[in-house]
């Protein structure tokens, strides 16, 4: 007997079975769910992707183009693979330019509110890990971009200051063969000449590289029928607008000129012939100049300088009724030098370091021939008062400038000489009168503005001046790029790296 109770209980499944049509339809139920699910999850991740890529492409910030403010900045695609964005800060008038896979030809440029006086770019990273590596900020002048420097590749502040207010309308950051960084995030910004933010507007970005802005193909003349060379494109350089040729000097030239500098660094070289000078006081005697008074009577200068300082004195009596301008040292030898240097080691410069031996300075005094005394320039009397207010408004047009200023020791190595004037010819007497400049910084300012590049270009008094550099080279020779009419320029060395080329237009 089975005294089990459960051993005669039969056993059901809870598992409720349906036939088989069910169970397939179940089943296809069940794929169509999963393939929904799946569907929607790589959609949110395209839209997330999207949403990176946007930011990268095309940042958000204000913008100063014509539309509506808070709108997306332009932003764009430079390249294939290559992006460029930007985000504009108002309060600062700053640009922060983020480059991703950036390519050589690649550029970011924005245009200016207003025309302006440029007076630094600057370009500023603040992570050390991101910033651009081998790019060129350009300022466009006259309808061209012109470069005015290279970055490499070290992090941190970059600044180009100009000591010449370049007038222009637009910057841009132009990126060279060396760029090789894969992400950089920078700051753009620009000031003028007395450090006003320049408003920016108008973003756009774009490439050289092909697909965008070409260079020029041209077949060069006498070639083989064919065969082409590649020409910078006309944005990137700044050419003379008239007919040209070339010069070649011999590099001795480098030494002579308007514009030789002679001081503590850069001696000079005394020619093997003094006949270019002219004594000052026959000349004076020889037409009728009012310039009464000379301390000696054998005063030498080279003759443009000559001439020039009698027209000076002859004007200041046509204009003020003043003949007491006293003519003092003009040219030095070297023997005369070093008898000076001799009796006054502490003040007087060395020998072949004095630029009385170049006949283009000359020291100025005040002779007052009812007192029968001597006036030094920095006098206060009222005569000598009334003659510097004449000079420092006039002395430009005659191609005079005061050489040592009070504020600029630390470029002459002189402290305030207010008697020596130095011939450079007008339009550099000019543009270093309006801009401060001493000698030292005008030089080392016009060193930047090349042939192929930035041209200094002003007008005054009714005539146009363009004014550009030539480093000289190698060897015994430098070839100069110059006007086809020789009439309309000359050429001065600068006595330690090259030439400088002076166009005058009427």
């Amino acid at each position: 007997m089975n005294n089990n109770p459960k051993s005669n209980t039969r056993q059901y499944s809870t598992t409720t079975y349906s036939s088989r049509n069910k169970r397939n339809k179940k089943h296809s139920q069940n794929k169509l769910v999963f393939f929904i699910l799946l569907a929607l999850l790589i959609i949110a991740l395209i839209v997330a992707i999207a949403f990176v890529v946007a930011d990268l492409v095309g940042g958000e910030g204000e913008d100063t183009s014509d539309s509506p403010v808070g709108t997306e900045t332009p932003g764009g695609v430079v390249a294939e693979g290559h992006s460029m964005s930007c985000a504009y800060d108002a309060d600062d008038s700053t640009y922060m330019l983020s480059v991703t896979k950036q390519s050589a030809g690649s550029y970011f440029s924005c245009e200016f509110e207003a025309e302006a006086a440029v007076g630094s770019v600057r370009l500023v990273s603040s992570e050390p890990d991101y910033y651009i590596r081998g790019c060129e900020v350009q300022l466009k002048i006259n309808g061209e971009w012109v470069p005015l420097g290279v970055f490499g590749g070290d992090a941190g502040d970059r600044e180009y200051t100009s000591s010449l207010p370049f007038s222009a309308t637009a910057v841009r950051v132009f990126l060279t063969e060396n760029a090789d960084t894969l992400w950089a995030i920078n700051d753009l910004s620009v000031k003028d000449q007395n450090g006003n933010a320049v408003a920016l507007r108008s973003p756009s970005m774009g490439t050289n590289t092909p697909g965008g802005e070409q260079d020029e193909v041209t077949t060069t003349p006498g070639s083989e029928q064919g065969e082409t060379t590649t020409t910078p494109a006309p944005e990137t350089t700044q050419k003379i607008d008239q007919g040209t040729t070339t010069i070649t000097v011999s590099n001795d030239k480098m030494y002579e000129g308007d514009l030789i500098l002679v001081n503590s660094n850069y001696a000079f070289r005394f020619p093997s012939s003094q006949a270019s000078l002219l004594n000052v006081y026959n000349e004076y005697y020889a037409k009728d100049y009012h310039c009464n008074y000379f301390v000696d009577s054998s005063v030498q200068l080279e003759a443009v300088a000559s001439h020039a300082l009698l027209e000076m004195a002859n004007a200041l009596f046509t204009e003020k009724g003043i003949n007491n301008l006293q003519i003092g040292t003009g040219y030095r030898s070297r023997e005369t030098q070093q008898d000076l240097s001799n009796r006054y080691p502490a003040t007087a410069a060395l020998p072949g370091y004095s630029e009385h031996h170049t006949g283009l300075g000359v020291d100025l005094q005040i002779w007052d021939k009812d007192k029968k005394v001597t006036y030094a320039f920095d006098d206060t009397t009222p005569m000598c008062n009334t003659i510097l207010t004449w000079m420092n408004a006039n002395a430009y047009k005659y191609g005079f400038v005061r050489r040592f200023a009070p504020n600029k020791d630390q470029y002459t190595g002189i402290t305030s000489d207010r008697w020596h004037y130095r011939y450079v010819g007008v339009p550099h007497a000019y543009y270093m009168t309006a801009n401060d400049l001493c000698l030292e910084e005008y030089l080392a300012a016009l060193e930047n503005c090349t042939y192929g590049g930035n041209h200094l270009k002003f007008e005054v008094d009714g005539k146009s001046y363009e004014i550009y550099y030539v480093p000289a080279v190698g060897g015994a020779t430098t070839t100069i790029p110059v006007p086809a009419d020789p009439s309309i320029y000359t050429v001065s060395g600068n006595n330690y790296s090259g030439f400088i080329v002076t166009i005058t237009r009427n």
